[in-house]
């Protein structure tokens, strides 16, 4: 049996005190697990619920996956886990990552980018894993672009593999290419356009996120960087106030969801109002964030990519991010909404389900005209960004069938 044991700061500035222990074993290849909260985190006042499914109590919970989904969110995902196997295969002669496991990957992310608030050590061991990376300034993005291109080119371009993850890199979500980067004592996401993109991806990410700033979405603090004649996208994290480490779980932890499956927006609000701590606020706030992503045809809206924020007595909705203009107007949203996953099914649910969002049908439509008419402006915050004329024509349909389907459940 092998142990991994959790470590949380409930207070600014207090030295972390041990939450939780996992245990694990493996039989005939397959891993199972249980975790036990030390009696002297049941004990303290301050505790919480690591997440909807691991009630605070003193006995052994078992688990249905190797780790606990909040533990999940803490561990690498796509571009963080190539990096990661990379640098085992070359350490191990080629093995690569056969016979590890996602308590392998967690414990090779950095203890100082690690997503939220949990630290994680073996229960034999004083020491956080992993080491702690230097990160490098803002001023170092060109060297990290072109060691992210080299990585997507070049699967065997161990230097480039070690530079990223030497910057914490390993630590962060998702599957495009990114690095940790800081800008003073701020930490930041640079995250880096492919190679082989079609469109300027950074680009219309950010062009998104203002204009779900001007309908009153709450974002993330970010800087559209020119690096080589392309876009880096640097995004301020959201889960750190100076050395303080906020804890963050996706909504896919809150809602005890599976990646793969389709989620529902009304999961998510079931869930808020029984662990919010500003539940009225943050459905609010929620019900716009879908508005904006219809109109602005956001379909990779999977619940990995909303998240929480932990205050003194629940969660919060956290800023958005990753809100991606699609220009297939086919592409479905990968969150439906009243069980309804395109543009006019859902247009027409904000409406018909205002109330689970804390809002009347008549204020929910007036939102609508009005998150209708601030995204109809996009095509001159688009030309103010820099988007090229012709990628401005390949968003056309997309955006302008979303703002449309606003208008009209708004009748």
């Amino acid at each position: 049996m092998t142990t991994i044991t959790a470590h949380l700061e409930l207070d600014p500035g207090e030295k972390p005190v041990d939450v939780a222990t996992l245990y694990s074993q493996v039989r005939r290849r397959a891993v199972s697990s249980s975790l036990r909260y030390t009696d002297a985190y049941v004990a303290n006042p301050r505790a919480y619920a690591l997440e909807p499914s691991l009630p605070v109590t003193g006995t052994t919970q078992p688990l249905d996956s190797v780790l606990p989904r909040s533990w999940a969110d803490a561990a690498p995902d796509r571009w963080g886990r190539t990096l990661i196997e990379r640098q085992w295969r070359a350490h191990a002669g080629g093995a690569g990552h056969h016979g590890r496991d996602d308590r392998d990957y967690l414990l090779a992310v950095s203890d100082l980018t690690r997503q939220g608030a949990l630290r994680f050590r073996r229960a034999d061991s004083t020491a956080f894993l992993a080491d702690a990376p230097i990160v490098p300034p803002l001023i170092e993005l060109p060297r990290l672009l072109r060691a992210s291109d080299a990585v997507v080119r070049d699967s065997d371009d161990l230097a480039a593999v070690k530079e990223l993850l030497d910057a914490g890199t390993g630590s962060l979500g998702g599957a495009r290419p990114k690095a940790s980067v800081r800008d003073g004592t701020d930490l930041y996401i640079a995250k880096f356009p492919k190679p082989d993109e079609d469109r300027d991806v950074m680009l219309w990410e950010s062009i998104a996120l203002t204009l779900a700033e001007r309908c009153g979405v709450v974002v993330p603090a970010r800087r559209l960087l020119p690096v080589g004649g392309r876009h880096v996208l640097a995004i301020k994290r959201f889960d750190r106030s100076g050395a303080r480490r906020i804890g963050y779980i996706s909504a896919l932890t809150l809602t005890r969801g599976r990646d793969g499956e389709l989620g529902d927006y009304l999961t998510i609000t079931d869930e808020l109002a029984a662990h919010g701590e500003r539940v009225a606020l943050d459905l609010e706030q929620l019900w716009l964030r879908i508005a904006v992503g219809v109109a602005l045809h956001n379909t990779d809206d999977h619940l990995r990519n909303h998240g929480f924020l932990r205050g003194r007595t629940g969660w919060s909705l956290a800023p958005a991010f990753d809100i991606n203009p699609e220009p297939d107007t086919a592409q479905r949203h990968a969150t439906a909404l009243g069980g309804r996953d395109t543009t006019l099914g859902m247009a027409t649910e904000l409406i018909a389900l205002a109330r689970s969002f804390g809002l009347s049908e008549p204020v929910a439509r007036e939102r609508c005209r009005r998150v209708a008419g601030a995204i109809s402006d996009w095509r001159a915050v688009a030309g103010a960004t820099g988007a090229a004329s012709g990628e401005v024509e390949r968003m056309s349909d997309a955006i302008d069938s979303g703002v449309a389907a606003l208008r009209q459940a708004a009748q």
